[in-house]
């Protein structure tokens, strides 16, 4: 396959290599692929390299996009392109895993690292994306996700980790503070409502680097794994957490298709993503079978 031009996107403010992993990359393919083209752009603000993306794939005949990021930025990166290829674009989306856990790519990567499949040529995999649609401050709300769709847990961590700069020692610190702190959430799914710890939609087998929420998990055959967490309190939630970390799997089963309703204001987290839905929003995550072509 070739690439009317290959762009990495990376934020220069990253706490990882993520400028130096885009610049060692854009190197590697100009002396492997002479004749390619490759841009490096930095970011300059939240959700810019959702914009880039968008902009690119409609600028460009056939772009490679590739993110230089975890998988936060890389979030950022298939939203432009899904949302380009809704208009009928032709983007490939890629990534360099310069973030804190890169989940996406650890569960992903192939024997061939990615400079090595440009240079071969071989065809693209199409994998599955999930989706959530809801409503947030009164608007419709629809976003990706190439991993994992969380409530509870998943976005209360998060959030904490996003507001410092992290290293391993800080990083335990936090999520311990976090475990200690987090209230449940009451969410409707089913016939009736209950309080849950955390409750997780993914397409991959590993979250968070170590917790294992499935045995197997594939990002090709149109489900996600479901895994809930009812609220069993502070020593309940950390007991299940111990188990997912030395391999037990957890998750209670696999589906196309999840509605549930917020009973208050909500938090979601999309890959890196935090989302605020409103009270009583009707959310629906579904899966999008093999819609994104990427290189990873």
């Amino acid at each position: 396959m070739t690439y009317d031009v290959i762009t990495v996107i990376y934020n220069p403010n990253s706490t990882g290599e993520s400028e130096r992993l885009a610049q060692e990359f854009a190197a590697q393919v100009k002396q492997s692929v002479p004749r390619q083209r490759v841009d490096v752009i930095a970011t300059t603000h939240a959700g810019h390299g959702e914009e880039l993306t968008y902009e690119i794939a409609r600028s460009s005949g056939r772009p490679l996009i590739i993110s230089s990021s975890g998988d936060g930025g890389y979030h950022d990166v298939i939203n432009g392109a899904l949302r380009a290829r809704s208009e009928g674009y032709d983007v490939v989306t890629g990534l360099l895993p310069a973030g804190n856990a890169n989940d996406h790519h650890t569960n992903l990567q192939q024997a061939q690292n990615i400079v090595e499949q440009i240079a071969a040529a071989p065809p693209h995999r199409h994998i599955d994306v999930l989706k959530i649609t809801g409503t947030s401050s009164g608007a419709v709300v629809e976003r990706y996700a190439h991993s994992y769709i969380g409530f509870g847990l998943t976005p209360y961590v998060g959030n904490e980790l996003n507001r410092a700069q992290l290293n391993p020692i800080k990083e335990v610190a936090i999520v311990a503070k976090a475990l200690w702190q987090l209230q449940p959430v009451r969410l409707h799914i089913g016939t009736r409502p209950h309080m849950y710890d955390s409750v997780i939609m993914s397409n991959i087998a590993t979250m968070s680097k170590y917790l294992k929420v499935a045995s197997t998990a594939s990002v090709t055959d149109g489900k996600f794994e479901v895994t809930i967490f009812r609220n069993r309190g502070k020593v309940g939630l950390l007991w299940r957490l111990l188990r997912m970390v030395f391999g037990a799997n957890p998750h209670s089963r696999q589906a196309d298709e999840c509605t549930l309703t917020t009973a208050s204001a909500t938090p979601v987290q999309a890959d890196g993503e935090i989302i605020m839905l409103d009270a009583g929003t009707k959310a629906t995550i579904s899966v999008e079978a093999r819609i994104l072509p990427c290189v990873i």
